[in-house]
């Protein structure tokens, strides 16, 4: 991809007048400057890196968007547009002195805007940055990192002018993304920033993190002063392409085809694949989250990536089976192909052949609401465990357990409901993302159930091939393809509103109106019971703040003031009082979901590692599937499930951004903030009240909602009040 450019030494060109206009959307109206275009070349200068905006085939002919845009643009007015792809030393001189040419994939800044000929957006790049082992979710948590940016590229400039604030514990410039890579492969270097396009370095494995969600970078064409009449030619082109939807193709066929220029197939493995069809076996009725897990739209995962990168990139022929009791058959059979293999990490000769990195595999123990948490696995002893028949639950329970258990089979989710219903098991152990698909659906279910413990991370589940077999060395590059672009390519939510036939609209009137009318007998009732239902609901939330309590230390009068102020902010914003009841009532759950967490790590005395705050962060989504069942109200479970969430987007667990946010957890947030600001900690001295009050001054509009930091400011004397009367 272009960014920055310069001259190419020994090439001179006459500087010419393009003169004309342009005017209609049809390919045979006459465009400016068309006589002189077609008699005499123009360059179009553009950064000679491989990318889906250009790239060379195995003829040497160039292939990619930019190339592509080029010769439609010719074919269209008559010009005689030529690609010169150049270092990108030498075309950031060039485009700095204004050299004549046409410039392909110029980020468009500011400044730039300003004082050169720019044309209308192609398309926009998110930044990201890459690294082998490591993530960031928050711009903050690369201040102590060593980063790369490349040189001659517009990629830096724009991230400082969006994080002004933003430092590097090291700061290096390179080359190429080639260079970046291989410094990170050495270890000296933690990340590598730069737009999305320059991350397709499908030769090794690497995990992207998206620390500037606010950041778009557009790119653009760029034209040296005597082609200012080239600029309306190209906008009209440009536009024209986006709402006829030419661009959108272009984008996605030409990231198809540069993808799949990056994989190579041997004369070998191409023998194979015409004499045979490959085949696989895939679990059917278990989940193997993130590998394969399926849901009512079907089967998702890095497996099922993978298999359609065979069919659509490779054109492979590929014949799936779906196997019930997966496990079970997984040990019994010896396919030379296993997309979901689970590997005993006590194993002291573990399996051959491993196509990519493993990934820490857990199920996860529900019981009913009411009874015990499993504060530790080993009380599971002398229980009563529902799984399902030939699972891996059910091979772990016996290898780990034997006797010492009450192993109780069944064929389905549903058995084991209704078992858990009937007081035939006490837990039930199975997948997470099978067990919530089921809570999902049942509402019931979701009333009488809670998450009551994991089990421990002993086994490892990853993808596997034969070292013999043929397509190792495929399988591998296709995984890693795979894994790149899973983590790349964001799906789009699905629409929150099905189509829906007129029948099926008029089936859905009468149920309305039968609704209505039986709401109207409700409502009489609900009423009485209204008042004994605040009381219930107070009684669970004092219930459950002793529980918190006990579990954590440094909880002390945390939670209450972080209520107080919470009751205060709402009430300042005048919320109704059923709001600001409820707000300031449900405050004090905001970390149930720390009961969930190992102690290890809840009471760590020092900074965590990686992998210990990606668990300590589920706290707010286990808190959250602590307190479904307990009809508390989308309050309460707003509160406790976003409240990590950042106003610019970069918080957790869902990424949420400015309004998107629940106002309920925005106020939270900041409370929570202020409160922990003040407080000390294992980690971190208290700070005085005009320190924390300058922190959240200096988060609005990134961390906090700024209509409530303008709140905050206004009244942060109460918060100091409330503080100091609570203190621990």
């Amino acid at each position: 991809m272009v960014k920055f450019f310069s001259s190419m030494a020994g090439v001179t060109f006459f500087l010419i007048t393009l003169v004309g206009y342009w005017c209609g959307s049809a390919p045979a109206t006459a465009a400016p400057g068309k006589s002189q275009t077609a008699e005499q070349s123009v360059p179009v200068w553009l950064y000679d890196a491989q990318s889906f905006e250009f790239w060379r085939d195995d003829k040497g002919q160039y292939q990619g968007l930019y190339p592509t845009l080029i010769r439609l643009i010719n074919e269209t007015y008559g010009y005689h547009l030529q690609i010169i792809p150049i270092d990108g030393e030498a075309i950031a001189r060039q485009f700095k002195n204004n050299q004549y040419g046409v410039y392909a994939g110029v980020i468009r800044t500011e400044d730039r805007a300003r004082t050169r000929l720019l044309s209308s957006r192609i398309f926009d790049n998110e930044v990201v940055a890459a690294s082998l082992n490591q993530r960031v979710f928050k711009t903050e948590e690369l201040t102590k990192a060593r980063v790369l940016f490349r040189a001659n590229d517009a990629t830096l400039e724009r991230v400082k002018q969006s994080y002004p604030a933003l430092t590097f514990r090291d700061l290096r410039m390179v080359s190429s993304s080639e260079e970046a890579f291989q410094l990170l492969s050495d270890d000296r270097a933690d990340f590598y920033i730069n737009d999305a396009s320059e991350m397709e370095n499908t030769t090794r494995y690497y995990q992207l993190s998206r620390p500037f969600p606010a950041l778009r970078i557009a790119s653009v064409f760029a034209f040296s002063p005597e082609l200012v009449s080239l600029r309306s030619t190209f906008n009209t082109f440009i536009d024209d392409a986006w709402r006829s939807g030419k661009m959108q193709q272009l984008l996605t066929e030409n990231k198809r085809q540069y993808l799949l220029s990056r994989i190579t197939v041997s004369d070998d493995e191409q023998a194979w694949l015409q004499a045979n069809r490959l085949e696989l076996w895939l679990p059917k009725n278990e989940n193997f989250a993130p590998l394969i897990w399926r849901d009512r739209s079907g089967y998702h995962g890095s497996a099922i990536d993978m298999i359609n990168d065979m069919r659509d990139l490779m054109h492979i022929n590929v014949d799936v089976h779906y196997v019930d009791d997966y496990f079970s058959e997984l040990r019994r059979q010896n396919w030379p192909i296993k997309l979901v293999e689970l590997i005993d990490v006590r194993d002291p000769s573990p399996p051959e052949g491993m196509i990519g990195p493993t990934i820490s595999w857990h199920n996860v123990y529900y019981n009913r609401i009411g009874q015990p948490f499993l504060w530790d696995e080993e009380q599971i002893r002398h229980q009563r465990v529902g799984v399902i028949k030939g699972s891996f639950s059910q091979f772990y329970l016996q290898q780990r357990y034997a006797s010492d258990i009450t192993l109780v089979t069944y064929a389905s989710v549903d058995g084991l409901i209704s078992g858990l219903e009937n007081d035939k098991i006490d837990f039930v152990l199975g997948d997470l993302s099978t067990m919530e698909s089921s809570l999902r659906g049942n509402e019931l279910f979701r009333g009488v159930l809670k998450v009551a413990g994991i089990t421990r991370s002993e086994y490892r589940i990853g993808s596997r091939v034969d070292n013999d077999h043929p397509l190792h060395s495929l399988m591998t590059r296709l995984h890693r393809l795979s894994n790149y672009r899973t983590q790349l390519e964001r799906s789009e939510p699905p629409s929150a509103f099905p189509e829906l036939t007129r029948n099926t609209l008029k089936i859905i009137s009468v149920l309305l109106l039968i609704t209505v009318i039986f709401s109207l007998f409700l409502l009489v009732i609900m009423w009485r019971h209204m008042k004994q239902n605040r009381v219930v609901n107070r009684n669970i939330v004092q219930a459950m703040e002793k529980v918190n309590r006990a579990h954590d230390d440094e909880t002390g009068s945390h939670i209450q003031r972080v209520a107080r102020y919470c009751g205060f902010l709402a009430r300042e914003l005048h919320l109704s009082r059923r709001v600001v009841r409820d707000i300031e009532n449900f405050a004090s759950l905001h970390d149930v979901g720390k009961i969930a967490v190992p102690e290890r790590i809840l009471r760590k005395q020092g900074p965590l590692t990686p992998e210990e705050f990606d668990e300590m962060k589920l706290h707010t989504l286990k808190g959250w599937r602590i307190i479904q069942g307990l009809s508390l109200g989308p309050i309460a479970e707003n509160m406790i499930h976003f409240h990590h969430e950042k106003w610019d987007g970069s918080g957790y667990p869902e990424g949420l951004r400015g309004e998107q946010i629940p106002l309920e957890a925005r106020i939270l947030a900041l409370a929570d903030v202020y409160d922990a600001l003040r407080q000390k900690r294992i980690y971190k001295p208290s700070f005085s009240h005009t320190q924390a009050s300058q922190i959240i001054a200096d988060g609005a509009g990134r961390h906090f909602d700024p209509l409530l930091v303008a709140l905050f400011r206004q009244h942060h004397a109460q918060f100091a009040l409330i503080y100091d009367s609570l203190a621990d």
